[in-house]
């Protein structure tokens, strides 16, 4: 593990940067407490990659929480209803069977 004090990485950014890329990780410390790390970008899309996405009732209940007295919750509920709610008529029904094998 590569640790750095922040005076010591603000005047050789370059060099610790392309550290960061072949090597690993820079530490980056503040009077001996890690305060933050230097990354590769491939490694920061791989961390972004394994990161959960968030769930339909995730986002409801963020939009919920963010748009508070903006709407009722039945509107809400109809925003983000993912049912399918075609009508059962004959144009519905039309490639029924055509992609089956």
């Amino acid at each position: 593990m590569n640790t750095v004090p922040i005076f010591e990485a603000k005047n050789k950014l370059p060099y610790f940067i392309h550290q960061a890329e072949t090597v690993g990780p820079v530490f980056i410390s503040r009077r001996n407490k890690t305060v933050g790390v230097l990354i590769s970008i491939d490694e920061y899309n791989n961390f972004i990659a394994m990161k959960p996405k968030a769930s339909i009732l995730d986002r409801a209940a963020e939009f919920r929480r963010k748009t508070a007295g903006l709407f009722t919750d039945k509107q809400i509920d109809e925003i983000f209803d993912v049912r399918d709610n075609t009508p059962d008529t004959y144009e519905s029904h039309i490639f029924d069977g055509v992609f089956d094998d």
